[in-house]
């Protein structure tokens, strides 16, 4: 089941603590802790703060969305649906390991695939939940700098190995096409 990105660590081991840019979501899609977002054209007009919308599969990205501000209309929500505005908070450190599942759909990931660079799908998030629908997009791995994410390994959870080829599998990223760096070749 899709969860989309969540921060664990940074590459060097160091524990990821939240660090994080607050930024303005005002577009018309659904948005969930764990999408990727980009750039908006423009800053929040009443305060300047950089304005993010969600990002779409390949093309660069800005970073990953790792928490919001409650939604005041309505504070049952844990996620922005389409039409609320509010501030998000984005982490877009190249440096932060991500964990995140596959989509398996026709060529699923494998250990052999490690090193290379993959795209994300954009999923429908889960509302009731308040869960990303974004996981990685298993056909898309190569060595292109033009694909959004670096695979750099199996997530080390138990049980995880056995899940290798199926959605189930949890992989670990780092961002790779963002407009917060210069993005790499995948090995």
């Amino acid at each position: 089941m899709a969860f989309g990105f969540k921060p664990v660590r940074y590459r060097d081991g160091t524990a990821y603590t939240g660090a994080a840019q607050r930024c303005y979501y005002g577009t018309a899609a659904d948005l969930f802790v764990g999408d990727a977002v980009k750039l908006s054209a423009g800053a929040e007009t009443t305060t300047g703060i950089t304005q993010v919308e969600l990002a779409g599969a390949g093309g660069g990205f800005w970073g990953i969305v790792v928490g919001m501000d409650p939604v005041r209309t309505d504070l049952s929500k844990n996620y922005m649906a389409s039409g609320d505005t509010g501030y998000v908070m984005v982490c877009s450190d190249t440096n932060v390991v991500f964990q995140v599942t596959e989509d398996a759909a026709v060529d699923p990931i494998d250990l052999v695939d490690v090193g290379l660079n993959i795209d994300a799908t954009i999923g429908s998030g889960n509302a009731l939940f308040g869960t990303s629908g974004h996981s990685l997009n298993s056909d898309t791995h190569g060595t292109g700098a033009d694909i959004q994410f670096k695979l750099i390994g199996l997530a080390q959870i138990e049980g995880n190995f056995d899940n290798i080829g199926t959605a189930d599998a949890v992989w670990e990223v780092t961002l790779n096409e963002t407009t917060a760096a210069a993005p790499a070749v995948g090995t």
